[in-house]
């Protein structure tokens, strides 16, 4: 998936590392509620687009956390990208 975020260095500069950890803590949490509603939603057969909206609202905000948090770590995408490749293969593997 590619994405395109812009450069959150602005948000964190103006909110701290501190208080955006809070908030990347947050938006996961509530992409896990937005998961498990959708869960919930297909296991009762009901096709529920407000469920679904929000699910996609809740993987952007992920998204854009992800962003700041490979700012804040000065983490590269090549980095990320052959952590998933290692990842894939060890559950291919398994498979």
């Amino acid at each position: 998936m590619k994405v395109d975020i812009p450069v959150q260095g602005k948000v964190i500069a103006r909110y701290g590392l501190t208080a955006q950890a809070m908030v990347h803590m947050e938006e996961c949490a509530e992409l896990t509620q937005a998961i498990s509603k959708m869960n919930r939603a297909r296991e009762a057969g009901i096709n529920d687009t407000d469920a679904r909206f929000n699910l996609v609202e809740e993987m952007a905000d992920v998204l854009i956390c992800m962003e700041q948090i490979q700012e804040i770590y000065n983490i590269r995408s090549l980095e990320i990208q052959e952590m998933i490749i290692r990842k894939c293969r060890r559950q291919d593997e398994r498979l």
